[in-house]
């Protein structure tokens, strides 16, 4: 009986000893006379995804518009389920520039995904078949994991859209200038987004230029303070049969490192 008494005494006072790992300690919760309150790491974000019409021998388009209200960007991803034109195979396929393999070779990851920079901001997804929102299964985003930010001075000198009746599309002649020295392993990435000349305004194309495609095989934007580049783009859609306005959508970012 003594013994059976010293062996519970003991397992309670063991019990009362035990210590919790740090990392799986509940989240105490503040008293209710405190008025300190914990502000989200990420304001959360909204987004918008624009599926294009396929004209005959182009690659669909879809469009996802983000406003982010951070003062920072961030890595994002988003799962999507493609559906086949006749409706009867499905594949789920993550994009976003977070957790994406980098092998641009694979015509899988055609794509080349920036991160969301503040304020508002277009991407554009080229696959087989275009989405809409109703078709993103998960949506996630977080801080970059490595030193990304915004360069500033850069800025679109003159821009000059009209369709081109050489090809029956859109044609657009740029130019970029920068006030200060662009630091090494940034990028630009401009987007073009054709709307039509109505109160609705709905987008019937959208343009992206892919640095990793520049004819100088150099991704890298690479500007001393007062110089300027010159960009040429075309639309692979046919010029809009209505009256149609543009607006042209640049950011610059420094990446660390390759």
């Amino acid at each position: 009986m003594r013994r059976a008494l010293t062996v519970a005494f003991l397992a309670a006072v063991l019990s009362g000893c035990s210590v919790e790992a740090p990392e799986y300690r509940p989240t105490p919760t503040p008293v209710a006379s405190s008025t300190a309150i914990a502000k989200p790491d990420v304001l959360p974000l909204t987004y918008s995804v624009t599926p294009l019409g396929v004209p005959p021998n182009a690659v669909a388009k879809t469009g996802i518009f983000f406003s982010n209200p951070n003062a920072f960007v961030l890595d994002w991803f988003m799962t999507v389920r493609f559906r086949s034109a006749d409706g009867l195979s499905v594949t789920d396929e993550r994009i976003g520039n977070a957790g994406v393999p980098p092998d641009r070779g694979d015509p899988k990851f055609q794509n080349w995904f920036f991160p969301i920079p503040p304020g508002d901001s277009w991407t554009v997804v080229r696959f087989a078949t275009a989405f809409s929102k109703s078709d993103v299964q998960e949506f996630k985003v977080a801080r970059s994991l490595v030193t990304i930010g915004e360069v500033d001075g850069v800025r679109i000198a003159s821009k000059a859209c009209a369709g081109d009746p050489a090809v029956g599309t859109i044609g657009c002649d740029l130019a970029i200038e920068t006030g200060t020295t662009v630091p090494g392993f940034a990028k630009l990435h401009l987007v073009v987004v054709v709307r039509t000349a109505s109160v609705e305004r709905p987008v019937l194309s959208l343009m992206q230029w892919r640095p990793e495609l520049a004819t100088t095989g150099k991704p890298w934007l690479s500007l001393a303070a007062g110089d300027s580049m010159k960009i040429q783009m075309h639309d692979s859609y046919p010029t809009p049969s209505v009256p149609w306005e543009y607006e042209v959508i640049a950011h610059t970012y420094q990446y660390s490192s390759q």
